[in-house]
């Protein structure tokens, strides 16, 4: 009787473990795909920032309106 009450108990911990480890197998698979979300959507914006920011230059230096209105000065 204690051998199959010791056999239960080890089964179950054998499930539980193998529960465990299938949640915790699942939540590191979510939180790689989070990250490469996450550090695509921060890569592009960098990106659009950059672009952004290089065209609102090249305008302020190019249109003589626009530099003016900044500095109070023509070009």
């Amino acid at each position: 009787m204690t051998y199959l009450i010791g056999y239960i108990q080890k089964s179950q911990l054998a499930l539980m473990k193998e529960e465990f480890d299938s949640i915790v197998f699942n939540r590191e698979e979510g939180l790689k795909v989070d990250f490469h979300q996450r550090s695509l959507f921060m890569g592009s914006a960098l990106i659009f920032l950059n672009l952004f920011l290089m065209s609102c230059v090249g305008v302020y230096w190019t249109n003589p309106s626009v530099h003016q209105y900044f500095s109070g000065r023509p070009l």
